[in-house]
């Protein structure tokens, strides 16, 4: 019988940044998460555009990037306590570092790196990428935006419909058809565009059921005038784009685990303290049972979390596939969660303005964004599939 040697404990350096992001995001982040919720938009953009500078100043949107190669266990710590404190900073936090921050240090070249990514990780710059359009979601070969050449210059045409950070973005990456005739995998290009582009058009906020202090909004693409290709090599947008969004599931699992322990932590605090029928509620089995799933699909959701990102640190044949399918459980479980936990507060819960109230809404969005659970499933079952053709 083999020995197999499996330790899921954290290094040492990885809970030291795990306490140092509990206890900054707990005094810095969390005082203002009701705010972002219920506030306009031209308050809640300079919070948010505060709220980065602050992580960025304390080195922490800095987690997972230090070395060579991005950390996404490093970025699955930090993403968690982010986001037990306010899912709507981590996923605008995500969107400017890990997404876009993201791609020019897996693709970009050592002078696009060195003119962005330094300011992207103190906050100083936010990123934005533009990639879904109206008819083409999680199928991005659908997008209509393309770009030609004018002299040196590359001329982008076309609508980005739900961008994260646009109303606050300084740097955006702009996937966009550079060949109709090679396809999405050898036709598309990502373009580096700075906010003051030439025909670069921001629209109005969009409003959403959670994560309501995510700044939204359509990109307009009118003759819009890119800086240049990211990495200097068009025709590999689609590639590009693909191996971002595959790393991302691990940080869409640590916002569903961040959520779902935020709603435990407090629907036990609730359990402990609320009495009905002269005991604490948390007493009644029916109550006890709740709080004991909930602890069970963290701890899993966790787990499952954490073998992604160590699978896509080494480059795991199948790290794709376990990154799809910490995906697919946390964000369920997120959902279920967080429907337990508005349960155990009842009435108290449903109010507007509660936390648990917050955090319902904000859960929902782990299942349907970037790949819904539908489209996970697929992934799955395909590579299931392909092992017996």
């Amino acid at each position: 019988m083999g020995v197999y040697n499996m330790d899921y404990e954290l290094t040492e350096g990885q809970k030291k940044l795990q306490q140092n992001i509990a206890a900054f995001c707990i005094k810095e982040i969390l005082p203002g998460a009701q705010k972002l919720d219920e506030g306009p938009s031209e308050e809640t953009f300079a919070l948010m555009r505060g709220n980065l500078k602050k992580l960025g100043e304390a080195g922490f949107l800095s987690a997972g990037f230090d070395g060579d190669a991005i950390d996404l266990i490093d970025c699955f710590v930090a993403g968690e306590e982010i986001t037990k404190a306010c899912a709507s900073t981590y996923v605008s936090a995500r969107a400017s570092v890990f997404m876009c921050g993201g791609l020019l240090k897996l693709f970009g070249t050592k002078e696009q790196q060195s003119r962005y990514l330094p300011s992207l990780l103190k906050g100083d710059r936010v990123g934005a990428v533009a990639y879904t359009e109206r008819e083409a979601g999680t199928d991005i070969a659908s997008i209509a935006t393309t770009a030609h050449q004018d002299g040196g210059r590359w001329i982008l045409n076309g609508v980005k419909d739900i961008v994260g950070n646009a109303p606050i973005g300084d740097l955006f990456l702009i996937l966009a058809y550079t060949d109709g005739e090679g396809g999405s995998e050898k036709g598309m290009s990502v373009f580096i565009v700075e906010k003051d582009a030439k025909g670069l058009g921001i629209g109005d906020p969009i409003e959403t059921m959670g994560l309501r202090g995510m700044p939204l909004s359509a990109v307009n693409l009118d003759d819009c005038e890119a800086q240049e290709i990211l990495g200097q090599k068009p025709g590999e947008g689609f590639s590009q784009i693909q191996r971002i969004l595959s790393m991302g599931t691990v940080g869409i699992t640590s916002l569903s685990v961040g959520i779902g322990l935020s709603c435990m932590e407090k629907a036990t605090q609730h359990a402990k303290s609320r009495k009905a029928f002269g005991r604490n509620i948390g007493s009644y089995q029916e109550v006890g049972f709740k709080l004991a799933d909930m602890y069970t699909y963290n701890d899993l959701g966790r787990m499952l979390g954490i073998r992604a990102a160590w699978a896509m640190n080494n480059d795991e044949h199948e790290a794709h596939i376990l990154g799809a399918c910490a995906k697919l459980f946390s964000s369920e479980a997120a959902t279920k969660i967080a429907n337990m936990a508005m349960q155990i507060f009842a009435g108290h819960g449903y109010t507007k303005g509660t936390d648990i109230e917050r955090l319902y809404r904000d859960a929902k969005f782990g299942e349907i964004c970037e790949g819904p659970s539908e489209i996970q499933r697929t992934i799955i079952a395909k590579n299931e599939l392909d092992k017996f053709l």
